[in-house]
């Protein structure tokens, strides 16, 4: 009895042992679903205290969470709301794009210029130099005296390939003058909400659905199509750009994104998982 029960058990460890392995990459991994909050729950600090990330995030798990707060807890999870936020004090594009952060990684966080065109040169690897590992950020142009732009939950971070988001949208200023601005949402599911992440590829929101490549002999060129990746919007345009049909030259870029503290995990500042619903 002793030996049929040993030979049952080597038997069942063999085929145990025998199962196949999926391996994935580390950064894939990293990244697998799991909200980033997730992963700071067991950081500590020099001292061997908790880090201020990691009490908030036991502090949010130790509290009843109310309806509102469980709705926000992960905006990116779902389409952006329409909805606009009330606009605060100055005309940095810090203060231009608060309004468009409702229900995003960036409502209440405060924002930094990370990307300014003019004064750090209008080249891709420029760019990816001061954007990459930033997280969620917004990218803020000019064109013909009108603001658009595009939020990008998923950032940057030269690894090749696409980060999609359901959570991306565009965005444009109605009214040039007098301010207002529409979002589109995506229109496909995933969106690409950053179509090329290269080291020497620029900005890509889809693949056609604002473009500025800041690459080649007109590195300030701006393109857009909507439609396809993002939904047109009630004005049922077909371009971001003021005048249709015509792909124009931008007059300032900028990119803002959160500030952090040290101790704090940026969300997606490395490698995505790309299941083609986030």
């Amino acid at each position: 009895l002793d030996c049929h029960r040993h030979r049952e058990i080597t038997m069942r460890s063999a085929a145990t042992l025998a199962l196949p392995m999926i391996i994935l990459p580390a950064a894939a991994v990293s990244s697998f679903i799991v909200p980033e909050s997730t992963k700071i729950k067991n950081r500590i600090n020099h001292n061997g205290q908790p880090t201020s990330s990691t009490q908030n995030y036991l502090f949010t798990m130790n509290k009843k969470l109310t309806a509102e707060e469980l709705e926000n807890s992960y905006p990116e999870g779902k389409p952006a709301t329409y909805d606009l936020m009330p606009g605060e004090i100055g005309l940095g594009p810090e203060s231009i794009v608060r309004p468009l952060l409702k229900q995003t990684q960036l409502q209440n966080r405060k924002l930094k210029v990370v990307y300014d065109a003019k004064k750090h040169g209008w080249d891709a690897r420029t760019f990816h130099a001061k954007v990459d590992a930033k997280g969620a950020s917004v990218v803020l142009a000019k064109c013909r005296g009108q603001w658009i732009g595009g939020y990008n939950p998923r950032g940057w971070a030269s690894l090749g390939g696409v980060r999609s988001s359901v959570a991306s949208f565009l965005f444009y200023q109605k009214f040039p003058v007098v301010g207002g601005w529409q979002k589109l949402r995506v229109s496909r599911n995933g969106s690409m909400a950053c179509g090329k992440d290269e080291f020497d590829a620029g900005i890509y929101f889809g693949a056609d659905s604002l473009v500025i490549p800041l690459t080649g002999d007109r590195k300030k060129l701006c393109v857009s199509r909507l439609g396809y990746y993002f939904e047109t919007g009630p004005g049922k345009k077909t371009t971001l750009l003021p005048l249709k049909g015509a792909d124009s030259n931008l007059d300032e870029l900028f990119v803002i994104s959160g500030v952090y503290g040290k101790d704090e995990v940026i969300p997606n500042s490395g490698g995505v998982s790309e299941l083609g619903f986030f």
